[in-house]
């Protein structure tokens, strides 16, 4: 049986932190890494110079769009379905 890839959840951290980057062009990513048996991911942050394009979920241009300049808890707790949805979706497609 081939290993499988569980869509790690999104949090209103990891929103929080793609937000909050000082890093160049900051995007929201799955990291794909070795666990049991298998692969593991989980998301993470940081320049998407740096990023394998595929992986990239969110920009930190699309998030300020989506969100606005100062989003409040609320505001991010709404938006996190949407970007759950597409991790899924990432996860889904790359068939792991």
């Amino acid at each position: 049986m081939e290993p499988t890839v569980e869509a790690p959840q999104v949090t209103a951290s990891d929103i929080r932190t793609l937000l909050d980057s000082s890093a160049e062009l900051p995007v929201l990513y799955i990291n794909y890494g070795p666990g049991d048996g298998g692969t593991e991911a989980e998301l993470d942050v940081w320049a998407a110079g740096l990023v394998y394009q595929p992986d990239i979920v969110l920009t930190h241009a699309t998030a300020l769009d989506q969100l606005g300049q100062e989003p409040t808890s609320e505001t991010i707790e709404a938006f996190l379905p949407k970007v759950q949805k597409a991790v899924d979706q990432m996860i889904s497609v790359r068939g792991l």
